[in-house]
């Protein structure tokens, strides 16, 4: 893990133990050297935690929407402060650069924002944790209202116990480090009625590239026997570095050794090929000693433009990976 989003109240509250429990948080984040992505502001629980995380040599990235830092209310001082245009593509950047969720006190944005990204985790859209910090017993209340959904059959237990809820957040923290997805949600017709059941996921780590040409086009390739184009790359072995088991990869497919190998980010998704499980990716820019030729289990490879419409099957993580480039925000 290397970026903990943060999502939290542009107030203060009333009690100081708030604002205390949100520097404690910035610290944490920083002292375990986690990059802090947040809405950006200055104000509130969301100015304390950045401001502790930046005091403490952190790094600190904001993602605030255009009409918001027109009203000044934006951190000057932050690594790095993302302009969007919209509520929803602020919300989505930070979901795209983060690698876990932390909850502090807030009002109802805050709980949208959490909401959110718990949904998106129980439909396998993404494998990342999400933790309250439960300052005071500030989140009694709400996981209250959670277990009531369990008790009544709206929820499965499985999807309540993904929520992590802690008093302090280094313990927080460690939890995200063991944490194991559950299983993902599927919807099955019974009836009149769609009863939803749970498919057995599991999660395959991997390390993959993103080779470029020079006129902007990113290499993919298709396995023999299957149908989605993809990063070249595969799973990282015990015995092995990620970056050892890239460069192993990259030479049985593509028969080139890698001569540099920049880290973007890590990205989770669906995996392409086999059903009910997901795929953690570790993803480099990498360029090739030589050009690319498609060997071992390689039947087919192309030149790629991110963004263009072709007829040709895209696996989930090149899809992420596209948006991710487009957006910049590892350029």
């Amino acid at each position: 893990m290397r970026t903990v989003c943060v999502f939290c109240g542009s107030a203060s509250g009333h009690d100081p133990v708030f604002l205390h429990a949100a520097r404690k948080a910035g610290e944490a984040l920083s002292k375990q050297s986690l990059k802090l992505v947040y809405g950006g502001g200055k104000v509130g629980l969301m100015g304390a935690v950045a401001d502790a995380a930046l005091s403490r040599g952190g790094e600190v990235v904001g993602v605030m929407p255009r009409h918001l830092v027109e009203r000044e209310i934006s951190h000057n001082g932050l690594t790095e402060l993302l302009i969007v245009e919209t509520m929803h593509e602020r919300k989505t950047r930070m979901s795209d650069l983060a690698d876990g969720f932390l909850v502090l006190p807030g009002g109802a944005g805050t709980l949208e924002e959490a909401f959110e990204q718990w949904t998106w985790a129980q439909i396998a859209l993404h494998a990342k944790p999400i933790g309250f910090l439960n300052v005071d017993g500030f989140f009694d209340p709400l996981m209250d209202m959670v277990d009531g959904m369990v008790k009544a059959g709206f929820l499965a237990p499985a999807y309540r116990d993904m929520l992590i809820v802690e008093n302090d957040p280094d313990s927080i923290l460690e939890r995200f480090s063991a944490y194991v997805p559950p299983a993902g949600k599927t919807y099955e017709a019974s009836g009149n009625q769609a009863a939803v059941s749970m498919t057995q996921q599991t999660t395959l780590k991997i390390a993959v590239a993103v080779i470029m040409d020079d006129s902007g086009n990113m290499l993919l390739v298709r396995k023999r026997g299957t149908e989605s184009f993809m990063q070249p790359g595969g799973k990282i072995e015990a015995n092995e570095t990620v970056r050892q088991s890239l460069e192993r990869e990259l030479l049985e497919e593509l028969g080139a050794e890698t001569r540099n190998a920049e880290f973007l980010a890590q990205l989770t998704a669906p995996a392409a090929n086999e059903p009910n499980h997901v795929v953690e990716a570790q993803v480099f820019r990498v360029e090739l000693a030589r050009s690319p030729a498609i060997s071992a289990e390689i039947e087919e490879m192309c030149w790629h433009r991110p963004g263009c419409v072709e007829d040709r099957k895209i696996a989930p993580l090149s899809a992420e990976i596209f948006g991710m480039m487009k957006s910049g925000s590892n350029a």
